[in-house]
C-alpha cells in the first residue's frame, strides 16, 4: 500500500510539472500573440493571428479541467499559426503619416486609433476589440464551437470535437467506426478494414478462393461449394482452383463439330459442377491437332467450343457464365509427330475464370 501510495504522489507531482510547464507556454504564446497583433498580424494574417489565439485560450480552459493532452495539442497548433502570423506581418505595422510643415520645423505625427491592433481603425472597425479581416469590417472570422481546433467554416461536425485517431482528422468529425463493420474501434482489431464480429472485426480471408469464406469453410485449403466449402466428388470430372480438369476427353463426330451423345453424361457432370458452384464462370476452350489448315482448325475448334456452351445452356446454365473460344492447333501440349501426342492436343478445356 505503501509503495502504491508513493506511485500515485509521483504520477501527481509529474502531473503537476507538466501542467506548470504547458501554463509557461500558454504565457509565453500569449505574449507572442500580443506581439503579432502590435504588428498588425490582423489585418495581413487574421486566420493565423485568430487560430493562435483562440488555441491558447483552448489550452487555458484545458489544463483548468486538468486535462494537459488536450491542452498540449492546442498549444502546438498556437504555436505554428503565431510564427506565421508574425512572419505575414513583418510590413504590417500600423501606419504612421508625418506631415513636415515648412513653417515649423517639428514634424507632426498622425496616428489612428486601432484597439485590436487589426488594421482597421476604431472608427471603421465593427468590432473595434477584436480583430479581424477588412472583409469582414474587422470582426474575427474563426470561431470553433466544438473546440477541437478546427474552425467551424471548414468543421464538417462543428458541434462535435475530432477524435485524432489518425483516421480523416481533417474533417473534424469524430469516427466511433473507421471501417464502417459495426464494430467500434476500441474493440476493433482492425479499425480500418471492416470485418466480422466474430473475426474481431478483422476481414475473414478465403484461401481456397471458392467463395465461401475460411471461417465458414470446412475445407478452407480445398475449393468446394456452399455451405461447407468442401469440393464435391464426381466420377468423371474434378474441379481445382482454376480449372474442371476431365478425366474423359469430349467426343466430336470426326471432322465435325457435333457433340457425341456418348459425351453427354461428361458435359452433365460439367453441369452439375457449375449448379453447386451457382458463381463459377467458364471458359469452354476447343483445340486442335496441328494436322490440316491452320485456319479450317482455329474455325473448326471455335465450333466445337460453341457447341459444348449451348448444350451446357440446354441444361440451364446462364449464356453469362460462359464463354467459348477456339484456339486451334496454337496450343499443343504434346508432340503432334505422334497419335499418341495429336489424340492429346485434339481436346476440350473448361477454365474457371471467375467464383464470385
Amino acid at each position: 500500500m505503501r509503495h502504491r501510495a508513493l506511485v500515485l504522489v509521483a504520477l501527481a507531482a509529474a502531473s503537476c510539472v507538466t501542467s506548470g510547464k504547458l501554463r509557461e507556454s500558454a504565457t509565453s504564446l500569449r505574449a507572442e500573440v500580443d506581439k503579432a497583433k502590435r504588428s498588425g498580424a490582423a489585418k495581413c494574417a487574421p486566420k493565423e493571428l485568430a487560430l493562435a489565439e483562440s488555441n491558447v485560450d483552448f489550452a487555458d480552459a484545458e489544463l483548468a479541467s486538468g486535462d494537459p493532452r488536450r491542452a498540449k495539442q492546442h498549444l502546438d497548433v498556437a504555436e505554428v499559426n503565431v510564427t506565421k502570423a508574425l512572419d505575414m506581418s513583418k510590413t504590417c505595422a500600423p501606419t504612421q503619416v508625418i506631415i513636415a510643415k515648412k513653417e515649423e520645423p517639428k514634424a507632426v505625427r498622425i496616428e489612428k486609433i486601432d484597439t485590436d491592433g487589426d488594421g482597421i481603425p476604431d472608427i471603421d472597425d465593427q468590432c473595434p476589440n477584436e480583430p479581424g479581416p477588412p472583409e469582414n469590417h474587422g470582426c474575427p472570422l474563426v470561431k470553433d464551437t466544438d473546440g477541437d481546433g478546427i474552425p467551424d467554416e471548414i468543421d464538417r461536425c462543428p458541434l462535435d470535437p475530432e477524435d485524432f485517431d489518425g483516421w480523416q482528422d481533417e474533417d473534424g468529425c469524430p469516427d466511433p467506426d473507421n471501417d464502417g463493420d459495426g464494430i467500434v474501434d476500441k474493440n476493433d482489431a482492425c479499425p480500418n478494414e471492416p470485418g466480422p464480429i466474430e473475426n474481431k472485426g478483422c476481414p475473414v480471408g478465403d484461401k481456397d478462393l471458392d467463395g465461401v469464406p475460411d471461417n465458414l469453410d470446412k475445407c478452407p485449403n480445398d475449393p468446394g461449394p456452399p455451405p461447407d466449402g468442401c469440393p464435391r466428388h464426381y466420377s468423371l470430372i474434378e474441379v481445382q482452383k482454376d480449372q474442371i480438369v476431365t478425366k474423359v476427353q469430349v467426343k466430336y463426330a470426326t471432322a465435325k463439330y457435333r457433340v457425341l451423345p456418348e459425351s453427354y453424361k461428361l458435359l452433365n457432370q460439367i453441369v452439375q459442377a457449375m449448379n453447386d458452384y451457382p458463381k463459377m464462370k467458364v471458359l469452354v476452350a476447343g483445340h486442335t491437332d496441328s494436322r490440316g489448315k491452320q485456319a479450317s482448325n482455329m474455325k473448326l475448334s471455335q465450333r466445337r467450343a460453341e457447341s459444348v456452351v449451348d448444350y451446357l445452356v440446354t441444361k440451364g446454365i446462364s449464356q453469362d457464365r460462359l464463354q467459348a473460344i477456339g484456339y486451334g492447333p496454337t496450343q499443343p501440349v504434346a508432340s503432334n509427330k505422334t497419335n499418341t501426342g495429336r489424340a492429346k492436343n485434339r481436346r476440350t478445356e473448361f477454365k474457371i475464370t471467375s467464383m464470385e
